[in-house]
């Protein structure tokens, strides 16, 4: 009988929004395959499930991948990447000084959780509050696109109230998911300027996953402290 290969796990790693402890081994070729495929694509969606697919496979344990959120599916690949196919990524920077391009060994596996989830109860008047949760990965989809930094009025409309988990009035506590979505929608709409800020300000303080990187550029020698944000940049 031929023998499984490399089935076992053997890193571990935490969940940053949870705070588990799991178990997880290296993508193998035949996922690293799927991966290459769909980001080459250029489809979003495509990129999304190949990423949540290979956390599924390379977990000891059972988890549901799809309700983490955002930040921890980041993670997570990002530290199952370091040990699938190198820690150092060779990554090209173009110095906004000079315009040199440089091209810098990058440790992926220094990659940290940036920020701290904020108080999710939000006063919105004297009467009424709601409370707030840090939108699922697949929430943060909209047009076949990661959501990083909201700046289009509609879609940012979508995340927050995707984001609002319950309203609080004087008389109930109102669980949204058990309300018709556009009730959720006219409730949100109704909201003045400042008080819609008050949860869009909840939602972009999200902790987000980053890699610092220090270099010297080649052109100019100036000194450069880059911040890499985007899982796609070292794929």
């Amino acid at each position: 009988m031929i023998p499984k290969l490399n089935d076992k796990p053997q890193y571990e790693m935490t969940i940053p929004s949870i705070n588990k402890e799991v178990k997880f081994r290296p993508y193998l070729v035949k996922e690293e395959k799927i991966l290459m495929m769909a980001f080459e694509s250029n489809d979003q969606k495509a990129a999304l499930n190949a990423v949540t697919d290979t956390i599924s496979a390379c977990v000891n344990e059972e988890i549901e991948v799809n309700k983490l959120k955002l930040y921890d599916v980041e993670y997570m690949f990002t530290k199952i990447r370091a040990k699938s196919v190198g820690e150092k990524v060779n990554l090209l920077f173009t110095c906004s000084d000079c315009g040199h391009e440089n091209k810098e060994n990058v440790n992926i596996d220094e990659v940290k959780i940036i920020g701290e989830p904020q108080n999710n109860t939000i006063d919105i008047n004297k009467d009424i509050s709601v409370e707030m949760g840090y939108p699922e990965y697949f929430k943060m989809i909209h047009n076949d696109k990661i959501i990083d930094n909201v700046s289009e009025v509609s879609t940012t409309l979508e995340l927050v109230t995707d984001c609002i988990q319950y309203i609080n009035t004087p008389e109930e506590k109102i669980k949204v998911t058990d309300e018709p979505r556009e009730k959720l929608v006219e409730f949100v709409e109704s909201m003045t300027n400042d008080q819609f800020q008050k949860l869009r300000e909840y939602v972009e303080s999200m902790p987000r996953v980053e890699i610092q990187h220090k270099y010297v550029c080649q052109g100019c020698q100036a000194k450069k402290d880059v911040k890499i944000r985007n899982i796609s940049d070292f794929f």
